[in-house]
């Protein structure tokens, strides 16, 4: 019966068509908004379509609920200076009209649609996008032959001085889709454009607060408390600007890496690749653990408080103690830090990009001002020193531990996965059977033996062999001429750019990359690996430049036309049910779309 009024429609529909001599043209009207005064290359934006339809009549929506009906559609042909990344229709009114008896979904009235895309490099003044929209136009009583309607938009670029003013702002205040492409990455220049200096510099203040959760500032947290617990008191006065020396000497290293990678295209964190670094990085860990074991009688070693003045409260040694630790703490790289190096380098102005740096610095040094400042206070504590030399000695072995965890790039991971598990079993065995500090202290000597039994049990899960997985990702390095055939094989592509010193990389790979149903869907896609680890290497630097890598890992999806996926790029560790969302959304593409 249902099948019955389609055909009753379809038949009635084309009555009418053929019979109307009216040009759809003149049932409505179309504009384009820009959402700011421009783009710069390279860059993203985002526009709106408004068609005014003018009354009585409608047009279909642009996902129409029968399938026989003609869905409106906004078409722009494919061009190299631009990719248009993301339409975004709608809501439909659902209506009943005399020809049918059945509601229809339709648009009536005026509609916006939204355009978001990315400009390419290698255009001068503007961009100019031409289009069309494809659509049936009906009243009550009948409907027209299906028509385009062409549109077109003029983007201006800017240059890099020229600041970003939001605009047209009515027609995107209800759309929620990220003008960036990548919905993890924060957008600076939006930022700005949209809520001004003072309200994006707070925000990336808190974003580098945020950084505190991920796990390369936790090195740190045990060095501070050595550190200041082992300084005399003094004043409250005096311990507050030692602690902000402190944080101070991290913001400066943070901002100052943070720019150069920025201006100079690299990428965060891949100083780390130099073994010398590494091992400097793992002498310093070895050398402030042993301060802790009670080898020193500082609360450093002896050439960073020369530094200091050779005294223990040194205003410059809290400042140098703070620069070291900065190196530590620059790998901390996210989304969000991706976002403020793709600004940095887009701007180009060295001093732009050390403040919003040092912004986020301080962000993430805030908490360590108020652990310094009360670490200070430790041996002040009634019957303190019952207990900190055992405090002191768990800190000693988080030090030796993070630095073999800073030297795992220059060791094999066959080697690794025995020597770390067997380390923090022989630390959890001294612990609870060998070592006395702290025992008359009951609260203490109880966490003490959590701690060790903890350690045990961990060293134990980490040592026992791997299962390993039934299958695997068909992986296959990166050469640019199995791309170019993949591209032409019509088949979709991932990409998986990595680095041996990268972390968050050994994550996806051990926990993603081994995910069942993501090893079951990958065998519908070309896998191509591309190694970071070497910097200077040409072919990386040509690489980086081409697929426009700001930091690892970064994970691709191309869809069957050739054409990355911009809106699905994975920046930094995805769970396995985010990155099989990811694949299924790049298999379901239309190959003849945008």
């Amino acid at each position: 019966m249902k099948a019955n009024k389609y055909l009753v429609l379809l038949f009635v529909i084309g009555l009418i068509s053929v019979g109307s001599s009216r040009t759809s043209d003149a049932i409505l009207d179309i504009q384009t908004y820009l959402s700011t005064n421009g783009v710069y290359i390279d860059g993203s934006f985002r526009a709106a379509v408004v068609v005014s339809l003018k009354d009585p009549w409608h047009i279909n929506s642009a996902t129409p609920a029968d399938e026989f009906v003609i869905a409106t559609e906004l078409r722009i042909p494919e061009s190299d200076q631009w990719e248009i990344t993301d339409i975004h229709y709608p809501l439909h009114t659902m209506k009943t009209f005399a020809f049918f008896d059945e509601a229809l979904a339709v648009y009536e009235g005026e509609i916006v649609i939204i355009i978001t895309g990315k400009l390419s490099s290698g255009i001068s003044d503007s961009a100019k996008i031409s289009g069309a929209l494809f659509y049936q136009g009906c009243n009550d009583q009948l409907c027209l032959p299906p028509q385009e309607t062409a549109f077109s938009l003029e983007i201006p670029i800017l240059a890099n001085s020229e600041p970003v003013i939001f605009q047209n702002e009515s027609y995107f205040a209800n759309i929620d889709t990220p003008l960036e492409t990548s919905s993890d990455t924060f957008d600076v220049t939006d930022s700005f454009a949209r809520k001004g200096i003072i309200v994006t510099f707070l925000l990336i203040f808190l974003g580098g607060l945020g950084l505190n959760l991920t796990p390369c500032v936790y090195p740190i947290i045990p060095i501070t408390v050595s550190y200041f617990g082992g300084q005399t008191a003094g004043k409250s006065g005096k311990r507050l600007l030692l602690a902000i020396l402190y944080v101070l000497g991290i913001a400066i290293v943070n901002s100052a890496l943070g720019t150069l990678a920025a201006l100079t295209g690299g990428l965060l964190g891949a100083f780390m690749t130099n073994p010398i670094v590494l091992i400097a990085i793992a002498g310093i860990l070895i050398a402030l653990s042993l301060s802790m074991f009670g080898v020193y009688e500082f609360g450093v070693p002896s050439f960073l408080m020369n530094l200091g003045g050779g005294s223990r409260t040194g205003y410059l040694g809290a400042l140098v103690m703070g620069l070291t630790m900065g190196i530590v703490a620059a790998p901390c790289i996210g989304p969000f830090v991706i976002g403020l190096l793709t600004y940095v380098a887009g701007t180009g102005n060295p001093f732009i990009g050390f403040s919003m740096f040092f912004t986020l610095s301080m962000g993430l040094g805030l908490p360590f001002i108020f652990l310094a400042f009360f670490s200070s206070k430790i041996d002040s504590l009634p019957r303190s020193g019952e207990w900190m030399v055992g405090i002191r000695i768990i800190f000693g072995f988080i030090l030796v531990g993070m630095a073999l965890y800073f030297v795992h790039p220059l060791i094999t991971e066959k080697i690794y996965g025995i020597l770390f598990p067997l380390y923090v079993v022989g630390s959890g065995i001294y612990l609870l059977l060998f070592n006395k500090s702290g025992e008359s202290a009951r609260v203490f000597a109880f966490f003490k033996k959590i701690v060790a039994i903890s350690a045990i049990i961990l060293g134990t899960w980490l040592i026992k062999p791997e299962s390993a997985p039934a299958e695997k990702m068909a992986w296959q390095p990166y050469q640019q001429e199995i791309y170019e055939s993949a591209v032409n094989s019509g088949k979709p592509i991932i990409i998986d750019f990595y680095a041996d010193w990268c972390i968050p990389c050994k994550e996806m790979d051990k926990f993603t990359f081994t995910d069942p149903g993501v090893i079951g869907l990958s065998a519908q896609f070309y896998l191509f690996k591309v190694d970071l680890t070497s910097s200077a290497s040409p072919e990386v630097v040509q690489l980086k430049k081409q697929f426009d890598i700001k930091g690892v890992p970064s994970t691709l999806f191309v869809d069957k036309n050739g054409r990355e996926i911009e809106s699905l790029r994975t920046l930094g560790f995805e769970k396995p049910e985010r990155f099989l969302d990811k694949m299924n959304k790049t298999l379901s593409r239309n190959p003849g779309g945008i």
